[in-house]
């Protein structure tokens, strides 16, 4: 059965290209020649050759020059260098800048036959080992990819749960306060204590509908495309503004540090304001009477950078690595029995890494806090 294989010949003698061409094409090999470098060249860039047989001595452009051209082009390309300059020198040179085999001119039909066909067996098995690396490194892939989206499929079920749960406790407080006083196990003078219970309730229900909702939304939305300049110093103080009742009754002293001239930058500004109120509304929860909260806002050529640090309860080292996790709050949080769901900093978190920032915490435990974020100059 014939041989396949197409063949580019390149020699600057006439003669030898042809004798070349003669000796092959019987065999069923596909053989062009030119008596060029640069137009072999160019011609092994436009065709799709399996093998060269290329002169090392020629005018112009070397063969051992243009070796390194062709293993660029194509390294899978079976080259064999023809010569009447043979010399172990050569010979080493060459096979070190990717040749395959060596012919002395003049060689025989059958040396020539015999080095072709081995060239071309060595093709094909260089293509289907790197056929068979694609396909393992594809499969090792899928694998991953499947690995990934199972562990994804199994973080949102538990998501779900916790969602359900977190929904569900506060209604059936609700429901039971109810009941109570539908089947008349509440005296008149429990009544009001009762009813100010299902309030307590309601609101944190209404707070955790609140903050899935902002946390869905960023999900989805991400970082707005269509965003407007937003003075974060301007958010800063409307924040400030909103949770001074809470401030005042615990005498904290809130002390402001904000860089001058500090520049605006492309956002969404109720992402941003959500970004201030859960950080600093955490900080005014956690930090006992009489502690102090102080923030900074400064910039430098390319980001802003916020900080709002106070003397508060602090985190353990021990919590701090699913502080960001929905639904967490630390132990030492949940003993005070103050209301939260869990979502704040996990909503600041994807707010500042939505618009391409940081945020890290500094907290030791009985001594306050560290939050800081970073965000980058977008516009003026």
């Amino acid at each position: 059965m014939p041989e396949t294989g197409k063949i580019l010949v390149i020699d600057d003698e006439a003669s030898i290209c042809e004798g070349i061409k003669r000796a092959l094409s019987p065999a069923g090999y596909l053989v062009d020649t030119t008596t060029s470098s640069e137009d072999g060249l160019k011609m092994l860039k436009e065709g799709n050759y399996d093998l060269l047989l290329l002169d090392v001595m020629m005018p112009g452009t070397s063969g051992s020059e243009l070796l390194p051209l062709v293993r660029a082009h194509d390294p899978e390309l079976v080259c064999i260098i023809i010569t009447g300059y043979a010399t172990v020198e050569l010979a080493v040179q060459t096979i070190k800048q990717g040749a395959y085999d060596f012919l002395t001119k003049p060689f025989s039909v059958d040396e020539l036959n015999l080095a072709v066909s081995q060239g071309l067996e060595r093709r094909r098995l260089a293509l289907e080992a790197k056929r068979a690396q694609a396909a393992e490194e594809e499969a090792r892939r899928l694998t991953e990819e499947k690995s990934r989206l199972e562990e994804l499929d199994k973080a949102k079920r538990q998501l779900i749960r916790l969602f359900t749960h977190e929904l569900q406790a506060p209604l059936d407080a609700i429901q039971s306060y109810l009941n109570l006083i539908r089947d008349g196990y509440v005296p008149p003078d429990k009544l009001a204590e009762v009813i100010e219970k299902c309030s307590l309730r309601l609101s944190e229900e209404r707070d955790l509908i609140h903050d899935l909702l902002e946390l869905g939304n960023l999900e989805v939305l991400g970082f707005p495309p269509r965003a407007s300049p937003v003075h974060l110093d301007k958010l800063l103080s409307e924040v400030i503004d909103k949770l001074k009742e809470q401030i005042e009754q615990k005498q904290l002293k809130v002390s402001l540090q904000i860089q001058p001239g500090l520049p605006a930058i492309l956002g969404n500004a109720e992402q941003y304001r959500s970004l201030w109120m859960n950080l600093i509304s955490n900080a005014v929860k956690y930090t006992p009477e009489g502690g102090a909260i102080r923030v900074e806002l400064s910039y430098d050529d390319d980001k802003i950078i916020g900080q709002v640090s106070d003397t508060g309860i602090g985190i353990s080292q021990q919590d701090l690595p699913r502080l960001f996790t929905e639904f967490f709050r630390a132990e030492n949080a949940k003993k005070l029995g103050l209301p939260g769901t869990g979502l704040g900093l996990v909503i600041a978190k994807r707010v500042v890494e939505g618009a391409g920032g940081q945020l890290q915490v500094d907290s030791t435990i009985g001594k306050g806090s560290t939050f800081t974020f970073t965000l980058p100059r977008h516009g003026e």
